[in-house]
């Protein structure tokens, strides 16, 4: 009946699913969880009408053009811009480093030609190759930032020391010698102005598509049908080699009785004596709905890391050279099956932005139509 099989409606497997239907091939959707949009998911509160991100904040944010043109398609998106806050020692401070950062941090107030030769006199210059996660830090920050915004954050977040992890999760941290405390660069911001649901419903809103929600995918599914999926590779094959180390998340949500609880949708919480990483605070991703947004309520969300095991959600892949040798074993393994296809941050453990796992199922469809 079918020509595909997509197997987890997050938001990687919802672009394939798309891209092929408007190809004319009759797709079915598997989703183990009871809606669509996987770790994307949003839903509205009933108290307040306020957009709540079930698995911590997103935003959509990219330079890819046929990104945002095939988004576009099913949703308009609002003119949210990203900040964030970093909360050190009862003090807050712009994220990423720039000039609010520096200026507050040092007490100084330097000026955007002033702030390069400053920040090179507290790096550690004689760290030309950083090898981790730490000596990235101390290259492009130094101690000093380093200590107060990244150490203990990092050790929170990922429940190890910054120097067993990949220089490469720092990388992606801008640097700007200007008063922008926009965290993002790219020219197309926002978040679905209808919400994360519609957008994914509209997705999937095809005659060709069809959704089954509480099922459940396993190898033994797998047919002559292309497949999809974008699930965590161990588990599909029932840990054979041994789990992959992920990190997984707890969430405490509650509503506060005040309109505004932080005067911002993401505080990050950079001591160690703190024990959840930020709060979210979701009524400001939509300051446009503005019967939500002046509710006398709003409603947060800490945000805690947490050990993952097998049969919680695997939220982010610890990138290791030992993570990458069983990921390989499991990428041989599935690679025996030549009509699956391993996609996604899950599926591909990696650290995907919305946009580039969207920019990724461009790419597979397109291959597979040449």
């Amino acid at each position: 009946m079918y020509d595909s099989i997509i197997a987890g409606a997050g938001i990687w497997g919802c672009s394939v699913a798309r891209l092929l239907a408007d190809r004319g091939q009759r797709v079915l959707v598997l989703e183990r969880r009871d809606a669509v949009g996987g770790n994307c998911r949003a839903e509205l509160d009933p108290a307040t009408g306020i957009e709540i991100h079930l698995y911590g904040s997103h935003i959509f944010h990219t330079s890819d053009e046929r990104v945002w043109n095939f988004l576009r398609r099913f949703t308009d998106f609002n003119c949210y811009r990203h900040q964030v806050m970093a909360m050190h020692r009862g003090r807050c401070y712009f994220l990423p480093l720039g000039l609010p950062l520096v200026n507050a941090f040092f007490g100084v107030s330097l000026t955007p030609s002033e702030l390069p030769g400053f920040l090179a006199g507290k790096r550690d210059l004689s760290i030309s190759s950083p090898r981790n996660f730490e000596e990235q830090a101390l290259s492009l920050a130094g101690p000093e930032l380093y200590e107060a915004f990244f150490r203990h954050y990092t050790a929170k977040q990922w429940h190890r020391d910054p120097r067993e992890l990949s220089a490469d999760l720092l990388r992606r941290l801008p640097v700007r010698a200007t008063y922008d405390t926009g965290y993002f660069a790219d020219p197309h911001q926002g978040i679905p102005a209808a919400g994360y649901r519609k957008l994914f419903e509209a997705m999937l809103d095809s005659p060709r598509i069809e959704v089954r929600l509480n099922t459940e995918f396993t190898l033994a599914d797998l047919s002559d049908v292309p497949t999809y999926y974008s699930g965590a590779p161990d588990r599909l094959f029932d840990y054979r080699f041994g789990a992959l180390p992920w990190r997984s998340l707890r969430f405490e949500t509650s509503r506060a009785p005040v309109s505004d609880f932080q005067g911002n949708s993401v505080v990050n919480y950079c001591d160690a004596d703190v024990p959840y990483t930020r709060i979210h605070e979701f009524k400001h991703y939509h300051p446009e709905w503005n019967e939500a947004f002046r509710a006398p309520e709003t409603v947060i969300t800490r945000e805690f890391p947490r050990d993952w095991n097998p049969g919680d959600e695997p939220c982010y892949p610890v990138n290791t050279p030992e993570s990458e040798a069983l990921l390989a074993r499991y990428r041989e393994a599935a690679a025996r099956y030549p009509k699956l296809v391993l996609g996604g941050r899950l599926g591909n453990f990696r650290y995907y932005d919305m946009d580039k796992a969207v920019a990724a199922a461009i790419d597979e469809v397109e291959q597979l139509i040449r």
